[in-house]
């Protein structure tokens, strides 16, 4: 998701785009930044005109006071990230990918005969490992 903000007013004129990983998130944001304009403006939803309008939808916010007008955008964009783990030995080498990622690798081995507290270890790393990835927009790739 990105969130596209676009501003043509008296005190600056420009546009940037904010990379989101799920839509709630990159609405929040907008309907956050949207209220907070309306504030800094000091905008008077009553009497609303063509020249003087403000609303906020699930994918666009538009405040406007002719001349001065700001915009957002929700846009959806599938980022192609790719990951190729090496591993040799039984031990993970090297981890590559063609974005900026930070992987996080969960062993989930013990050992034949356990010390005291390794395997509620790796019980700990293995339920922190599934709430992980059954949050929003994860999946199995492999």
């Amino acid at each position: 998701m990105l969130l596209v903000f676009h501003q043509d007013t008296d005190s600056g004129c420009g546009s940037e785009a904010s990379p989101f990983l799920d839509l709630e998130t990159a609405q929040n944001t907008m309907r956050s930044v949207y209220e907070k304009t309306l504030e800094l403006w000091g905008f008077d939803k009553s009497c609303q005109t063509e020249e003087h309008e403000c609303y906020c939808r699930d994918d666009q916010a538009v405040i406007r006071d002719d001349p001065n007008f700001v915009t957002w955008t929700i846009e959806t964009h599938q980022l192609d990230v790719e990951i190729a783990v090496e591993v040799e030995g039984g031990l993970v080498r090297n981890i590559y990918a063609n974005a900026a990622v930070s992987p996080d690798v969960y062993d989930l081995d013990v050992s034949a005969y356990p010390d005291e507290g390794e395997q509620e270890a790796a019980d700990a790393k293995a339920n922190e490992l599934k709430t992980r990835v059954n949050r929003h927009g994860w999946r199995s790739v492999w």
